[in-house]
Order: structure tokens, then sequence, then C-alpha cells
């Protein structure tokens, strides 16, 4: 039985824009990826930042995350390596898609979700937004009752109003000096 040939994704990040760095780069990651690639098999796009690479290869995962590890130029910052899932979720240019996929252009088909993974997660986020609401109207309702049973003294009112203005007293101090001046 022959070797299977895997399809990886590969992203690596660095800051490649200078000049003195693109062709050494360049060709540490061509000789890289001829050690790994089946041929010519591998499709990339490229930005200041990121490379975005589609490869295949006869070798294992470890073997493949051994030699990135191993033989990649410091340049390169951090790479993410993954065996290309059996369902993959992206937002790309149709030409580009067509580039790095093989895949020819699809016609308005819509995502598909797992109906009952989308009800559990709607569950567990119903469930934490409800926990959360709880927890808030305990702290507002907590926190009105300190306001309004604590005694209030025109001595504090006047430093508050003199730190921070009259806009900033509450109904229930501006009460208290209503009644306090009548």
């Amino acid at each position: 039985m022959g070797t299977r040939t895997k399809t990886y994704f590969l992203f690596l990040l660095g800051n490649w824009k200078t000049k003195n760095v693109h062709p050494d780069l360049v060709n540490n990651i061509k000789d890289v990826m001829e050690t790994i690639i089946v041929g010519d098999e591998f499709s990339f796009i490229t930005g200041d930042n990121v490379i975005v690479m589609s490869l295949k290869s006869n070798m294992g995962f470890e073997d493949v995350d051994g030699i990135l590890h191993e033989f990649l130029t410091p340049h390169v910052a951090a790479f993410f390596l993954m065996p290309k899932p059996r369902k993959l979720s992206y937002r790309l240019d149709q030409n580009l898609e067509y580039h790095l996929f093989g895949k020819k252009p699809h016609t308005n088909k819509p995502n598909y979700v797992n109906p009952l993974l989308a009800e559990e997660l709607t569950k567990q986020l119903k469930s934490l937004v409800d926990f959360k609401m709880v927890q808030i109207k305990k702290n507002m309702q907590e926190n009105y009752k300190k306001r309004g049973t604590k005694d209030l003294t025109l001595d504090e009112l006047l430093d508050k109003i003199n730190k921070t203005g009259m806009d900033s007293l509450t109904k229930n101090e501006i009460k208290f000096l209503n009644n306090y001046s009548s």
C-alpha cells in the first residue's frame, strides 16, 4: 500500500517588509518546502506580515512540524500548521479560493451549521446571559439600598458639590438639601 498524501495549511507570520530580509526569507521557505511537499503541490498567498499556504505532503504531521521548527529562518516569527480539516469555514475572494484550494467558484451555497450544535450554543449563551442579568440586578438593588439608607450630612454634600458640582447629586441628595433648607 502506497503512502497517503495529506493536505496541510500553513500560516507563516513575521515582519518581512524590508528588502534585506525578503530574498533570504523566500529562499529559506522555498528550500524548506521542497523537503516537505510532493512535487509542486502547494499554493500560497502573501501579505506584508503573513504567508498562507496550502500544501500536500507524504509526511506525517509530526515530521512536517519538526522540519518547520528546525529549518525555518528566525525571520518567521511564528507559524501555525494544521492538517486540512473535513470542514473549514473561511471567507476569500473567489480567485484566492481557487488559487489556494483549487475549488471552482461556488454559487451562493449557504454555510452548513449543525442544528444540534447551534441549539446547544444558544442554550449555553442564554444561560450565561440569564446568569449575568441576575448578577447585575442584584448588584443594582444592593447599590440602591446602600444609597437610600445612607445617613447624609450637610458637610458631605457641600464637599461633593464643591468637588463635582450640583449636577453630580442624586435625587435623594437633592431631596435632603431641599428638606434641610425648608
